[in-house]
């Protein structure tokens, strides 16, 4: 049971993370209707930690539910002592977001759902409805939205059929 609260916990905490990130009104990719899906993590391991409240999923981790897949070389998750709600989210190398068509990669991912924030760290890349942004670092702030890339950042913007 502890397991399936574990997971349950992980997914919301991305749902909600990515869901509310975006500043266009679309957010990214489908992710409501992905929230009430079931949720598939595979890794070649997975190792819980009770008593420091963590786990850490190793090797090929991809974590699927509905649209939104999650693919990193490593993945670790911090929840609360009671292990009902989770603390923070890492993952790190080879990392990847995709929900819809829309699609985040980086070196690594950290969201801290006590701060509300997502920061993507080395190599941010951010591809939505063709428009891309890239930085060595995007901090989101996913309770309003507001983002801040820093490190080199370059912006795509594609126009719209209307401005063409």
């Amino acid at each position: 049971m502890k397991t399936a609260w574990f997971f349950t916990g992980m997914f919301l905490a991305i749902s909600a993370s990515f869901g509310i990130a975006q500043e266009t009104s679309s957010g990214f990719g489908n992710l409501s209707e992905s929230s009430g899906k079931p949720i598939e993590a595979i890794s070649d391991e997975m190792v819980v930690d009770n008593e420091a409240s963590q786990a850490e999923l190793t090797g090929n981790v991809e974590i699927i539910q509905g649209e939104l897949h999650l693919y990193a070389d490593f993945v670790r998750v911090t929840y609360n002592d009671e292990q009902s709600d989770i603390k923070t989210l890492y993952a790190k190398d080879n990392v990847v977001v995709i929900s819809g068509e829309d699609k985040a990669t980086a070196d690594e991912a950290d969201y801290d759902l006590e701060r509300g924030t997502i920061v993507l760290k080395g190599n941010a890349n951010i591809l939505q409805a063709g428009n891309t942004a890239r930085a060595e670092r995007a901090e989101i702030n996913v309770d309003t939205g507001a983002s801040t890339l820093s490190g080199r950042v370059r912006t795509v913007l594609q126009p719209t059929e209307d401005q063409e």
